[in-house]
């Protein structure tokens, strides 16, 4: 639980919207608190408020089942759930079967899921909807090293400021009144696989909208989720249920991975002026420097520009020489740039920056990850 204290202005109902999504959630604020007339708020009245995901559940919301697994694709079918708790444990109870299911484990305003779907895996049966997809060997290496240090394909996240994560790269619905890259994703989906978005979003009245293929808003029935009362309707058990469900659907998975390679687009294919004009495509080819700057661009994304230019200035060279230059160049900027992303950006560097790229390069003796120069192939100009 948080405390919060009375505001002038403020009703049982108002914070019921702002903190649990819905004002109809007052009457539990009251029974914690043990107010008896909601109408007798003092300012200044410090007030327990409950964690979403304990909320009591009055009807049975329906969650959609699996559709397209290893085993083939099933038929639309939807099942009635109800929740309960045990210590820190959340359990789905499937009404329809009498199933129960320990599905993510609470924590402060919400709850947390790593998943079990693990990204591995999913390269080895789901290899043939990556072929569909056009995704080159290359791609697939880097995204498996990358998202070794992130989540899994139905991890879920719902406890912190950004209210809903999903997926390999904890995808977010953005703080309060931000955009979010979760969006983006749903956006790819929707318009990949319409009929997996509807059945698995559409039908319970969610929409996406993603300008940019890098951003966007989530929609529930019909209305943008914009504010803080907007979202924290999606930290409640159900959505995170219907997220975890989706991130176990073959299709959805092999979106995720696409979705995830194109994040590149955003930073690694552009022509930079603080690279002297160039890409760093031009600069840095190794499959090993892509899944380095890759897994920084998920941590500290508007850090990784910065960081490889401040390397290549320690280095002595110009972006044209090490664009022209040998293995031994890449390999000295890569050097400087491990050194100092360690510590770029001060207080707010990256997280675990010499763990996750240890992890990264480990993976070079296995074979399955290159350092030479040039190994780095993308398929991004045959994709549609």
């Amino acid at each position: 639980m948080q405390e919060y204290i009375v505001q002038a202005g403020d009703t049982l109902s108002n914070i019921a919207r702002r903190f649990l999504g819905a004002n109809g959630n007052w009457r539990e604020i009251a029974r914690i608190n043990n107010i008896t007339n909601p109408a007798s708020l003092q300012i200044g009245q410090r007030l327990l408020i409950p964690n979403p995901a304990n909320l009591p559940i009055t009807q049975n919301p329906e969650v959609a089942m699996v559709r397209n697994t290893l085993q083939g694709v099933y038929p639309p079918n939807k099942i009635a759930i109800s929740f309960t708790t045990v210590g820190s444990d959340l359990i789905a109870n499937l009404l329809n079967t009498g199933q129960q299911e320990r599905f993510a484990k609470i924590r402060d305003l919400g709850l947390y899921r790593f998943g079990i779907f693990k990204l591995r895996d999913f390269i080895t049966y789901g290899s043939g909807l990556l072929q569909q997809l056009q995704m080159s060997s290359s791609e697939i290496n880097v995204i498996l090293v990358t998202a070794a240090n992130e989540g899994s394909l139905d991890a879920i996240n719902t406890w912190d400021n950004q209210y809903l994560s999903f997926g390999i790269f904890q995808w977010t619905l953005g703080s309060a009144g931000q955009a979010g890259e979760l969006p983006a994703l749903l956006s790819n989906l929707k318009r990949r696989y319409p009929t997996e978005f509807q059945y698995y979003f559409g039908q319970f009245g969610v929409d996406a909208i993603s300008m940019d293929g890098v951003t966007g808003w989530l929609s529930l029935n019909g209305k943008q989720l914009v504010n803080a009362a907007d979202k924290n309707i999606m930290r409640q058990p159900i959505w995170a249920l219907r997220f975890a469900i989706a991130g176990m659907d073959a299709l959805v998975q092999s979106v995720q991975v696409l979705h995830a390679i194109s994040r590149l687009d955003q930073f690694y294919f552009r022509p930079s002026q603080t690279l002297q004009g160039f890409a760093l495509s031009q600069l840095l080819t190794s499959e090993f420097a892509v899944a380095l700057l890759l897994d920084h661009h998920v941590n500290r994304p508007s850090h990784v520009i910065g960081c490889v230019a401040d390397a290549i200035a320690r280095s002595g060279l110009t972006a044209a020489q090490i664009a022209q230059g040998s293995r031994d160049n890449e390999s000295l900027i890569i050097q400087n740039y491990l050194i100092l992303r360690e510590t770029y950006g001060g207080a707010n560097a990256m997280t675990k920056s010499r763990e996750r790229a240890e992890s990264i390069r480990n993976v070079i003796a296995t074979g399955n990850l290159s350092p030479q120069r040039l190994s780095f192939r993308s398929n991004r100009q045959v994709r549609v």
